[in-house]
């Protein structure tokens, strides 16, 4: 049986928060720009366009309208955060590589392939829900759906939370950022942004991803 770890010894991710801050921070403006490059111009030249797709499942008509997801939908902008703390600061660039690499390329699938959003866009009469339904259907056009960023920016960063976590030997901390990232997932899907599809669409790509940005090998 192995012995614990004495308690005075820090952990990789405890030791290299700040850096890892920085690092986060760094790809995080990266991810951004490219971002806001792509996703205003393709959803803008996607409502222009006279050709749409309907990227469908018979699921998709039975997921029901849950306001009050909206705030597990929001938690993705404290999710993203937690590699500061929780990643060490070495694992930092090759999540950022594989979020730039995936913005890009859901890009140019939004621009080739735009998307109908098959739910009606309903604003809630309750408030907050109003106000806030109100401005995100304001801010965003319905067809930059397929893959879901929301989706590939949560399990890319997921992945590298669990796979740092897990080394660490934290399994009940893996459980629960799992459930939160399968929370954020079904979020995008009640509160009508995303189908199964699109979901669906964003974790293969980010598997792919994986397989293909990989550590450096040590020598």
């Amino acid at each position: 049986m192995s012995l614990p770890a004495p308690v005075s010894t820090p952990s990789p991710s405890a030791t290299s928060a700040p850096q890892a801050g920085r690092g986060l921070l760094f790809w995080s403006v990266c991810t951004l720009l490219v971002f806001y490059a792509i996703y205003p111009a393709s959803n803008w030249l996607a409502a222009r366009q006279p050709r749409r797709y309907d990227f469908l499942t018979p699921w998709d008509a039975l997921i029901p309208l849950m306001p009050e997801f909206i705030w597990v939908y929001f938690s993705f902008f404290i999710f993203i955060l937690l590699p500061i703390w929780l990643v060490d600061r070495r694992d930092i660039p090759l999540l950022g590589k594989r979020q730039v690499v995936a913005t890009v390329l859901c890009g140019l699938v939004f621009v080739l392939f735009p998307a109908n959003l098959a739910f009606a866009r309903v604003v809630p009469e309750a408030e907050p829900y109003r106000s806030i339904f109100t401005l995100m259907l304001a801010l965003d056009q319905p067809h930059n759906l397929l893959p879901s960023l929301h989706i590939v920016y949560t399990v890319a960063t997921g992945c590298a939370l669990v796979r740092a976590q897990w080394a660490l030997g934290r399994r009940w901390l893996c459980a629960a950022l799992l459930l939160w990232a399968v929370a954020i997932a079904a979020s995008t899907m009640l509160v009508h942004q995303h189908h199964v599809l699109d979901v669906v669409a964003a974790v293969a790509l980010v598997a792919v991803l994986t397989l293909l940005i990989r550590p450096p090998r040590v020598v």
